[in-house]
């Protein structure tokens, strides 16, 4: 039996054998590293559920997310945020509407086309996501405790490698 690579990059799939990708990587280093990934998916999940849970108890995952990308880059247009989170064009409408009934984020017509809709958090919003994102950045940190800064510098540069060729 061979191991299958599944690669999703805009919608669709491609596939590679373990045995295509290089001949220098043994099976099991690749099972390793499909078995961290499939944990750090894992945890990211998680992660995402209780981080909802503490901004408002019953917060969708998919608004979090959502509301976490605007926090980072406000003000945002319904299509920017599509092409960050890769929701679908639904979900982020209907999260969005919620969003802003609930009172997370505002909404102002774009002054380049005032038919598209930018998307900011509100004070309240923007800083109970600084205090979570704060906390989910001291998490890392706590991590990476007795790290040493190469191997940290390291680990940045071949995870932004691995997540570009995703």
């Amino acid at each position: 039996m061979q191991l299958y690579l599944w690669r999703v990059r805009l919608g669709t799939r491609r596939g590679l054998y373990a045995d295509q990708v290089s001949s220098t990587k043994s099976e099991t280093d690749i099972r390793a590293i499909q078995e961290a990934i499939s944990k750090l998916v894992r945890s990211s999940r998680k992660a995402v559920l209780t981080s909802a849970g503490t901004v408002a108890p019953g917060m969708a995952p998919a608004a979090f997310v959502i509301m976490a990308r605007i926090a980072d880059v406000a003000p945002m247009s319904p299509a920017a945020i599509i092409a960050a989170t890769g929701l679908a064009r639904s979900v982020v409408s209907r999260q969005l509407t919620a969003l802003v009934k609930e009172g997370y984020l505002v909404s102002e017509p774009d002054p380049r086309d005032g038919r598209v809709a930018l998307f900011s958090p509100t004070l309240e919003a923007a800083a109970k996501f600084g205090d979570v994102s704060k906390d989910r950045r001291d998490g890392i940190a706590d991590m990476l405790e007795g790290w040493t800064q190469e191997d940290v510098s390291t680990f940045v540069t071949l995870l932004e490698r691995f997540a570009q060729s995703a």
